[in-house]
């Protein structure tokens, strides 16, 4: 009760802070361009200077647009595929309390978000669907946004996981902008940065102890619990009645079987051809790996390996094509926003406002106290610029300089990226777009309870950060 009680107080707090201040995100995107835009002016860039870099920056996160985007389609299917879903309703089964309902949520969450940001942020969505689902039907009281927010959690371990931006872009030489100094064009091996001790350490501590968090959270009082909505409930009853697998409907006869009246039909529902075309993004991804090692995987490699995962797991060209039909609506709002955040990259590079909130850390910092204030100064920057790559790349040069000058590893400047990308996501609802869309959420119902993710996260990243980078 000691624990829980001002954990639970906190999440209050936050929550109703969070209902009352924080916008949908779209408009989030645009208050932060308007920040943006006054902050630059403040640093002495001129208003026709502002409006080009801002220009300048639109476009230039088009081929990671282009990347994430794919990734998230296709982490999309892999979530929602029949041997998945199965999957996640067992485990979605087992949870009797409120408590270990929504720490199961977050668990799962995390560690799917280890394995991809995408299939991170699905999974956590899908499973805190259905543990509310299951948990209307045991009679069990539960918290639905707070099961979301849970599911959301797999957003601040990402970047320590296997899709590390920041960790993906160094490992490959060729993937290093022209931008980033001479002396960090030779990259730097995953092992340093995914596979340093205190990455692994942290990533521990927070599957251990940020699902216990969020359990603590739960209200006591009924009348503080919003269970899990009636025309969602009647959804997910429909989709299990309707599929037994809970996959993409299929026609089929009436003893069961395809429905294969044409030859252009037997095409559609082929076993062979939909396995046939695995060959060739598992040829990439094994080439790449087995030439190179681990350290030749890159952004372009990890969804070689995730579209032969998805191939693999929906079989016929029929029921991959009507998944992805239905998973590209989860793409359309952070397609519409890419941009715009593109844009305040650009006033962030483009003119003095990156360099002068990362000079001020800087300026102050010691080998001692730069991995925490780094932290700090990467979460600043992540609020504004929410994509891991397109963060290192504005961010990048300033944090491997200081390290330098600091006479640290390089490695330091991608860790303190990485912890600083992923822990503001909390407070940073763009990548939460997808999930609220199918919890049928808004940002604000859910970040109240993340910002208390994000505070323990800090403190667990704040102490191991310092042990053993800046000790």
């Amino acid at each position: 009760m000691a624990f829980t009680d001002p954990i639970k107080r906190m999440g209050e707090a936050f929550a109703d802070i969070a209902m009352e201040y924080v916008p949908d995100p779209y408009v989030l995107v645009i208050l932060l361009t308007l920040i943006g835009a006054v902050s630059a002016l403040l640093v002495g860039t001129s208003p026709t200077g502002v409006m080009d870099a801002w220009f300048g920056g639109v476009w230039t996160l088009l081929v990671f647009m282009a990347q994430f985007s794919l990734t998230l389609m296709i982490g999309d299917a892999i979530a929602k595929s029949p041997a998945v879903s199965r999957f996640l309703r067992r485990i979605a089964d087992l949870p009797n309390s409120q408590f270990t309902a929504v720490a199961l949520t977050s668990f799962v969450a995390m560690v799917a978000g280890l394995i991809s940001w995408a299939i991170g942020l699905i999974v956590g969505a899908v499973i805190a669907r259905q543990v509310a689902y299951r948990g209307k039907q045991k009679g069990l009281k539960l918290h639905y946004p707070l099961l979301i927010a849970a599911g959301y959690t797999a957003l601040m371990i990402w970047h320590s996981g296997i899709t590390t931006s920041s960790g993906l872009i160094m490992a490959d030489p060729s993937a290093i902008p022209s931008t980033f100094p001479d002396y960090a064009q030779e990259g730097i091996p995953l092992g340093q940065t995914v596979g340093s001790t205190v990455n692994i350490v942290t990533v521990a501590l927070l599957l251990c102890i940020i699902p216990s968090v969020m359990g603590s959270l739960h209200p006591d009082k009924l009348e503080n619990i919003t269970e899990l909505p009636d025309n969602v409930y009647n959804e997910i009853e429909t989709r299990l009645q309707t599929t037994k697998d809970g996959s993409v409907d299929t026609k089929v006869t009436t003893d069961g079987g395809i429905a294969q009246s044409t030859m252009a039909d037997r095409f559609n529902h082929s076993r062979l051809l939909g396995l046939i075309i695995a060959i060739f993004p598992a040829y990439y991804f094994l080439s790449d790996v087995v030439q190179s090692g681990l350290g030749a995987i890159n952004l372009n490699t990890i969804n070689a390996f995730f579209i032969f995962c998805a191939i693999v797991l929906w079989v016929t060209p029929k029921a991959i094509v009507d998944q992805m039909n239905s998973s590209v609506e989860n793409v359309a709002g952070i397609l519409f926003q890419f941009p715009f955040y593109a844009g305040i990259a650009g006033l962030l590079t483009g003119t003095a406002l990156a360099a002068t909130i990362a000079g001020f850390f800087a300026d102050i910092a010691t080998p001692l106290t730069w991995p925490v204030l780094g932290l700090i100064s990467a979460g600043i920057i992540n609020v504004f610029v929410p994509s891991g790559g397109g963060q290192w790349v504005a961010q990048g040069p300033i944090l491997l300089e200081t390290t330098r000058e600091l006479g640290m590893p390089l490695y330091t400047a991608v860790v303190i990226e990485m912890m600083g990308d992923q822990l503001t996501n909390m407070i940073q609802p763009f990548w939460a777009v997808p999930a609220l869309a199918l919890a049928q959420l808004r940002a604000r119902d859910i970040l109240g309870y993340t910002t208390v993710a994000m505070v323990a996260g800090f403190i667990v990243m704040a102490i191991t950060m310092t042990l053993f980078l800046g000790i």
